[in-house]
């Protein structure tokens, strides 16, 4: 139990980063973009 509040502890910690770091929230939403923009694309052709 005290070690999955320290993982989660962690978790935050590291999402806290992310947020200061332009940059590195600027690639991941590019990431994020880039892996769903396919998979809108195949629901739209089925439409």
């Amino acid at each position: 139990m005290p070690y999955d509040k320290a993982l989660g502890t962690f978790f935050i910690r590291c999402r806290i980063k992310i947020l200061h770091q332009p940059l590195l929230s600027y690639l991941l939403i590019l990431l994020s973009f880039l892996v769903l923009s396919p998979i809108l694309g195949q629901s739209h052709l089925l439409q």
